[in-house]
């Protein structure tokens, strides 16, 4: 089984969001909007999807509220762009 470490990097190209990313920012406008979004794609760890080449997780913790949440965002590393397919918050394990 291969265990693949997050690194950080930092990309200062473009950054492009699919429709689903879109629409989670409309319904999370309390904390995230574009521009948080593709801080932290431009700025966060990124973890290698196993087994999907150019594919990529970022986690990222944020404090809403009282409880912290975990959110996860899935990109893909294509030649020229970066592009953000999927984005979810992570329930949290009591």
């Amino acid at each position: 089984m291969r265990h693949f470490q997050p690194y950080a990097r930092r990309y200062f190209g473009q950054i492009i969001l699919g429709p689903q990313p879109i629409n989670w920012i409309r319904k999370h406008r309390s904390f995230a909007s574009r521009e948080w979004l593709e801080s932290q794609v431009r700025y966060g760890q990124w973890t290698r999807e196993p087994d999907k080449r150019d594919h990529y997780r970022i986690y990222v913790n944020i404090i809403e509220r009282i409880k912290p949440i975990k959110i996860l965002i899935k990109i893909e590393h294509r030649g020229t762009h970066i592009l953000v397919y999927h984005t979810h918050v992570l329930r949290q394990k009591k």
